[in-house]
């Protein structure tokens, strides 16, 4: 009966629009654990769709592998190239060894002195919104996490448009050659970095890693290489995604948007609604090292577990009334960073750009209007508007 009634996960253009939100409704009632087949691949996976069973999943680093691809669709032979060499795609020790360098540019101490930097940066961006309406206002927004991103890592300014260009190419193309043309390109550039052709001994972000792991196996050229692209597209596409989710909902709901701009809600607690709301990491999958059981239902060694964010973020266990867009949610447990180990390494640069954007629009911006429809990427994996058609008024 299940097999009958089921909603397809693999409907063709299912993310092109929030439908999706439906069928997971439908999986976390009826097939809370599911056994899913996509059509055309040799392996299914287990499909998970409950908060507390995603969570058990994320905190379980030694019966879930990550090492074996972390999401969807992952080439084989690329996941094997970066498996224990990129913190998202590794385990333990391997996993701690690279985590415990890559976490200090993003300490206390670091980010008290990015924040003045990430202040000018949306203020200018909003300024040049208001003063320059474009068709999709992505074309700003965009602009806070790359040039946020950009500036941590220390790229020289003149390579920051070019960076930005190139990571959504990598990431978001519908030609899979100019994909890969594109994460080569990034690979090259972050190669030539580490090797001292663009500056790096004048760059405190390298030179910071390397000194910090002192009495410590160092990261190898390699591995700095995997995991300054992974944090470049960590910083840049999915801030961008909730920027732009955040201000069409502002756009859409404009009570809400008044309680924000009449100080009836705090910037910080709207920054947790709209990470909840925009989910810009839709699934994470693990790979059973073991026999596991997850919400009652027994995993074996070797098969693949996929956990959805975007369905835990709606549970009606966890958050009340979770298809209502709130900016004053309190307690608000969402987990679009993850859990466990494989927490986001910038979530607290990613709330302090968001933090920061809605404190500058409550503080320039009067309204904001919809002027054509918006449009979604359609992945199952990275997911959000790549077409924001909002003006934003003085």
């Amino acid at each position: 009966m299940k097999q009958s009634t089921a909603p397809d996960l693999f409907a063709p253009g299912l993310f092109r629009d929030t439908g999706f939100y439906e069928v997971f409704a439908w999986y976390r009632a009826h097939d809370p654990v599911s056994w899913q087949q996509p059509p055309g691949e040799p392996e299914g996976f287990w499909s998970v769709t409950k908060y507390h069973d995603v969570v058990s999943v994320h905190r379980d680093s030694t019966r879930m592998s990550s090492a074996k691809g972390m999401r969807l669709g992952s080439a084989e032979r690329a996941v094997e190239a970066v498996a224990d060499k990129m913190l998202i795609v590794s385990d333990p020790p391997a996993h701690t060894r690279m985590k415990r360098a890559l976490i200090q540019p993003f300490s206390n101490d670091a980010l008290v002195r990015a924040e003045r930097h990430v202040e000018q940066v949306v203020a200018d961006v909003v300024a040049t919104a208001l003063r320059e309406p474009e068709p999709d206002l992505l074309a700003h927004i965009a602009r806070i996490p790359s040039d946020v991103i950009c500036a941590v890592m220390g790229i020289p300014r003149s390579d920051w448009r070019w960076i930005g260009e190139k990571t959504t190419d990598a990431f978001e193309s519908p030609s899979e050659i100019r994909r890969v043309t594109a994460h080569s390109e990034i690979f090259k550039y972050f190669y030539d970095m580490v090797g001292g052709n663009r500056g790096a001994a004048a760059n405190d972000f390298i030179s910071g890693l390397t000194a910090r792991t002192a009495g410590e196996p160092e990261l190898t050229a390699e591995e700095l290489v995997f995991n300054f692209s992974g944090i470049l597209a960590g910083g840049n596409e999915t801030t961008r995604y909730t920027l732009a989710a955040l201000t069409l909902q502002l756009t859409e709901h404009p009570d809400q948007w008044h309680r924000l701009r009449a100080g009836h809600a705090d910037p910080a607690v709207a920054t947790e609604e709209g990470l909840r709301w925009s989910v810009p990491g839709m699934h994470v999958m693990r790979t059973a090292t073991e026999a596991v059981q997850v919400g009652g239902v027994e995993i074996a060694p070797g098969q693949r577990i996929v956990t959805w964010i975007g369905s835990a973020n709606r549970d009606t266990e966890v958050f009340d009334d979770p298809d209502t867009f709130d900016v004053g949610r309190s307690g608000n447990r969402h987990l679009s960073f993850g859990a466990g180990r494989h927490m986001c390494l910038g979530s607290r640069l990613a709330r302090l750009e968001i933090t920061a954007y809605l404190r500058t629009l409550r503080r320039m911006v009067r309204t904001m209007t919809l002027e054509g429809v918006p449009h979604y990427n359609g992945s199952n994996f990275t997911w959000g508007l790549d077409r924001l058609p909002v003006v934003l008024h003085a």
